[in-house]
């Protein structure tokens, strides 16, 4: 073999070799594209849940006080010459049902906010969060002044 030859085979080597890399550089970005599109996939799926269990336990929480609504006003108004409790003690239910209610539109809202990821500047991902946060905290409170709401009831009758 000659000197050109051989220089030809050296310079046939390194093409071979950066289309090697090329090609092992491919199908890591394909490899990686893959996994990032599985992470968005269980992301996504992640927040569903999230939103899906968020539902249905403010469902449940919802029912409950519709039956604390009712017991209310059948504690109110039975027996019929002194009720157990006085009639308007069944505000405080209908009013954490006001309130429940209220939590049920600003979802709607922050569902609509949601809606718009894709136009969100950094002070709307961080308005997000907040509006997140603040929902957990009213649905929270909801809960706990429905169970306010089931102790006085419980003490009520005790007391009868």
């Amino acid at each position: 073999m000659t000197s050109e030859e051989i220089e030809l085979l050296k310079e046939i080597n390194k093409s071979l070799l950066a289309i090697n890399a090329r090609q092992e550089t491919q199908e890591l970005f394909a490899e990686s594209t893959k996994l990032f599109e599985r992470s968005d996939a269980r992301v996504d799926n992640a927040t569903n849940q999230i939103q899906n269990t968020f539902d249905r336990i403010h469902d449940k929480v919802f029912n409950f006080n519709n039956g604390l609504i009712a017991a209310y006003l059948l504690m109110g108004s039975y027996p019929s010459e002194a009720p157990i409790m006085q009639l308007w003690t069944s505000l405080f239910p209908v009013l954490v049902m006001v309130l429940m209610i209220y939590v049920d539109i600003r979802q709607m809202g922050i569902h609509r906010f949601a809606s718009e990821e894709q136009q969100w500047t950094d002070e709307d991902r961080i308005a997000y969060g907040k509006k997140i946060k603040k929902q957990t905290y009213l649905s929270l409170l909801a809960l706990f002044l429905s169970l306010c709401c089931l102790v006085y009831l419980v003490v009520k009758l005790n007391q009868a």
